[in-house]
C-alpha cells in the first residue's frame, strides 16, 4: 500500500517499462523502500472494515478508542464522512458535490484554477471536504450509514 499511494507514477513506470535482454533480472529484482507505519495507515484508509472496526462493533471499545483509532490512521471527522458516504451511498450525491469535484479534476489536470472563481464557502469545502461535526448526514446514505455517521458525528463533536 505504501508504494501504490506514495510513489503511484513511479510503480506503474516500473510495471509498463519494456525491459531489454540485458537488463531481464530488474523484472524480478526491483526494490520499494518500505514503511510499515504508513503502509498500515495507507492500508486502513483503503479497506471499509479495518477502518471502521473500532465504531461499527459496539463492545469493542468506547469513544475515546474510536477517536484514537481515527487518529491513528489520520482521518478526521470529514475523511470519515465521505468514507461513509461513499460505502452507504444509496443514491446519487448533491449537484454541489459532483460540481466541486468536477472542478476540482480540472483544476488538477490544467493550468487554469476554477477554484480561485468560487465563494469562500465553496472554496472552504474543497479543502476541508463536504462534511463537518456540524453536517447532518447526507439523505442518499442507507439507514445503516446515516448511523454511523450520527455515531462519528459523535465521537468527534465530543473532542472539538
Amino acid at each position: 500500500p505504501y508504494q501504490i499511494t506514495r510513489y503511484f507514477d513511479r510503480v506503474v513506470a516500473l510495471a509498463s517499462a519494456k525491459v531489454g535482454t540485458d537488463f531481464s533480472w530488474l523484472k524480478h529484482q526491483v526494490y520499494f523502500e518500505n514503511n510499515e507505519l504508513l503502509s498500515e495507515e495507507a492500508e486502513s484508509k483503503y479497506k471499509w472494515a479495518k477502518m471502521t472496526i473500532e465504531y461499527t462493533v459496539e463492545e469493542w471499545g468506547d469513544e475515546l478508542q474510536t477517536l484514537e483509532h481515527c487518529e491513528d490512521i489520520n482521518v478526521c471527522f470529514g475523511d470519515a464522512a465521505h468514507i461513509i458516504a461513499e460505502v452507504h451511498q444509496r443514491g446519487p450525491k448533491k449537484l454541489e458535490e459532483m460540481a466541486l469535484k468536477a472542478v476540482l479534476l480540472l483544476e488538477i489536470s490544467s493550468d487554469f484554477h476554477p477554484l480561485d472563481l468560487l465563494p469562500k464557502k465553496i472554496q472552504t469545502k474543497a479543502a476541508n471536504g463536504m462534511y463537518s461535526v456540524a453536517s447532518d448526514a447526507p439523505d442518499n446514505i442507507s439507514d445503516e450509514g446515516k448511523e454511523i455517521f450520527e455515531r462519528m458525528r459523535k465521537v468527534f463533536s465530543n473532542t472539538s
